[in-house]
């Protein structure tokens, strides 16, 4: 049985998204589809002198609302000051991921540096 009360609350969201997700201690938030993609873009960000706040992989499969929850658990991370999306867009609708970072923004009414 799992007990999600011992766990990260964003861990917690995120699984039950059904995306992959693991925080970091960094202060760029990044959204990547692809696990290898993910790990090079956080190569990438870490040889250019930052440090990424989570490994946040949307999967094949991402709709409107996955992508806009799926932000949202990496826009309530304190830490996090500023967002990269890195899309194949291969995998996923191109469409469909800007509208879900365009709908996040809304509901949150955040400016976040995307």
């Amino acid at each position: 049985m799992r007990d999600y009360t011992q766990e990260d609350p964003r861990d917690v969201s995120a699984s039950k998204l059904g995306v992959n997700y693991i925080g970091l201690d960094g202060t760029i938030g990044c959204m990547v589809n692809g696990a290898g993609l993910a790990m090079a873009t956080m190569d990438i960000i870490d040889l250019h002198g930052g440090k990424p706040a989570n490994f946040l992989d949307v999967g094949g499969s991402s709709t409107v609302d996955s992508v806009c929850k799926s932000l949202q658990v990496i826009i309530d991370d304190n830490r996090v000051k500023s967002i990269l999306v890195n899309i194949f867009g291969g995998i996923n609708r191109c469409d469909v991921i800007a509208s879900g970072i365009s709908s996040a923004l809304d509901i949150l009414h955040k400016d976040a540096k995307i």
